[in-house]
């Protein structure tokens, strides 16, 4: 009987470890803003892992926060901790960028972001997302404007980029 009872809970653990999320071996974000001249908008579109998200949020307010299902008060702190990362200077002046909501599907979560359009003789990024947690962190930026494309890695050591179009 002891054996049996033993075995279950065994292959109980084991199941329930296979089920468990996997930690992924890097650290990565992947955030791409458009200039689009025909709706007058900067538009943006993160890709976060979903559990590094968790994590800062959770550090940041001193309690555990899953982001699904979304709740207002979860959307509240993604919001603050996204307008504290992320910022962006087009012609000289500070964008307003005016977070619209995200969605988590599976292990990523995509943020969704929106500024007022400029026609800028130059960009800087500032991105510091999850820089704070993990010493290998990297955010991968692409800014589009104007048929142009430039891709930048942001890291612990580099955290703004200039895009002159």
């Amino acid at each position: 009987m002891k054996s049996v009872l033993l075995f279950c809970f065994a292959l109980l653990a084991f199941c329930l470890q296979a089920s468990a999320p996997l930690p992924h071996k890097f650290y990565l974000s992947n955030t791409s803003i458009e200039f689009n001249a025909q709706t007058r908008a900067i538009e943006i579109t993160s890709k976060i892992f979903t559990d590094d998200l968790e994590h800062a949020i959770e550090a940041q307010c001193y309690k555990y926060h899953s982001l699904y299902p979304q709740t207002p008060e979860v959307y509240e702190l993604v919001k603050k901790y996204i307008g504290e990362k992320l910022s962006l200077q087009a012609g000289g002046r500070n964008v307003v960028l005016n977070f619209i909501g995200y969605s988590v599907d599976n292990d990523m979560t995509t943020l969704f972001i929106e500024g007022n359009y400029f026609d800028p003789n130059q960009v800087i990024v500032n991105n510091t997302i999850l820089l704070e947690w993990y010493s290998d962190q990297q955010n991968i930026v692409e800014v589009r404007w104007n048929g142009q494309s430039k891709r930048e890695y942001f890291t612990k050591d580099k955290t703004q980029f200039q895009f002159i179009p």
